[in-house]
This record gives C-alpha cells, structure tokens and sequence, in this order.
C-alpha cells in the first residue's frame, strides 16, 4: 500500500513554528516541543517513512526480479564475448560450484583480452546474485526487524507531531486553528496508512523465501545443461 502524496503535502502546509502568538509586543510565544532536541522535523520524518519501507520491500525482491530478468536473456549472453551456449554455460556453472564463489574459467576457454575483464565481472555478477538468492531468508529477517522498528519510530513521530501541533492549536484563533485541527486529523490518518503498509511488507516477506527458493532452482538450471567447458575447467580464474 502506498501513501497517497497529496495527504503527506497537505501535513506539511502548517509550519511547525507559528510566529505572531503572544501578546501586542511580542513577549509570549509557544515554544515548539521538538525545539532543540536535534531530531528534526516529525512531520518531514514520517513523510519521508513510506519510502523507507518501500526502500525494503525492493532489497528483498531486487534479486528475485533481477534473477527472472536474466533468465529470458540467457541464450543472447554469450554473443558478446564471440562464445558458444554452451560453452558460456559451462563457465556459470562452474562458477557456480566453486567452493569459494569465485569465477572458475577452463584454460583452454578463448576470450578476446580486451573483453576477459568485462566477462569475468558479469559471471562473478550471476554468482553473487545465486548466493543474494540464497540469503533470502535471512535478508527477510532483516527487513523484518526493520519494519518493527520504523513502526515503533512512526508511533513515537507521530505522537511528537501531534503533541507540537496541539499546543500550536490552543493559541491559534480562527481559520489556523481549523487549519491545525485538520492537520492534526490529516496526521493521524498518515499513521494509520503507515502502519497498514507495515503490515502490508511484513506480510510480502513471509511469502519471499519461498519464492526465492524457486527462482534460485530455475536459475541455476537456466545455466545447467553443458558439459564441455565445466568438465575442461581447471579451476583457474583469468
């Protein structure tokens, strides 16, 4: 669930710090709860939290997309660097059995010098995406934690948020204080949204390992098949 922008805008057009609220010569202000504390705005804060979580979700799927991506263009990788199919899958798979994760290339594998960098690079790339693949479970962990956390942090926001604004509504008249009442309403439906995006994420990472766990499989099969080069491999790499 995203947040719809124009609620998070309409949070933002009551500033924080009303001028103008004390007497005729200026003596009594309200001061702003959240003056001085150094942890910035509340409001900016939890504008900027469904982002966060977003920033999340897209670590976790990031390897799954990018895995399904690979997978419909494995036949056209190998034209690049002037190599066979099969003799490009050979090298992945090779690569990919290494006990160390490290690019494994048969020494009787022909590649253009000015090209073997680019290549060794993009088959180290495919190996590290099976391990990212692998580590699924544990990047869901993570996130997880995480998504309790920024719930905890957007209760506390919000809680400071609304405590400033109140306190600029009861020295407010007229049309600001109706303003800052509906901000204050505006603010905690932003939380409620939050949450239920939280919720949301949580509830994607339980259904991601498993998902991983398929993809991983068809990606290592993607580059299964061959057998010339991964039996010529010597262990080598450049």
């Amino acid at each position: 669930m995203r947040i719809p922008q124009i609620l998070i805008t309409a949070l933002l057009t009551v500033p924080l710090a009303l001028t103008g609220c004390g007497d005729k010569d200026g003596k009594q202000s309200t001061e702003n709860p959240d003056d001085g504390e150094g942890g910035g705005d509340p409001l900016e804060q939890l504008k900027a939290t469904p982002d966060r979580i977003q920033a999340e979700i897209d670590t976790v799927i990031a390897p799954i997309d990018e895995a399904e991506a690979i997978m419909a263009e494995v036949e056209a990788m190998p034209a690049k660097f002037d190599l066979t199919l099969e003799d490009f899958k050979g090298v992945v798979q090779a690569s990919f059995d290494s006990a160390d994760g490290t690019v494994v290339i048969s020494a009787d594998l022909s590649i253009a010098d000015e090209a073997k960098a680019e290549f060794e690079a993009q088959i180290q790339a495919l190996v590290d995406l099976k391990g990212k693949l692998a580590a699924t479970p544990d990047t869901v962990k993570t996130a997880t934690e995480n998504m309790v956390a920024i719930a905890a942090e957007t209760v506390e926001l919000a809680a400071k948020a609304t405590a400033s604004l109140t306190a600029k509504a009861k020295v407010a008249m007229g049309e600001k204080k109706a303003e800052i009442e509906q901000q204050i309403a505006e603010l905690e439906t932003l939380k409620g949204q939050i949450m239920t995006q939280i919720d949301d994420a949580k509830a994607t990472f339980t259904e991601l390992p498993g998902r991983a766990a398929e993809v991983g499989a068809n990606f290592t099969a993607s580059f299964a098949g061959s057998a010339g080069t991964s039996e010529g491999a010597d262990g080598s790499a450049g």
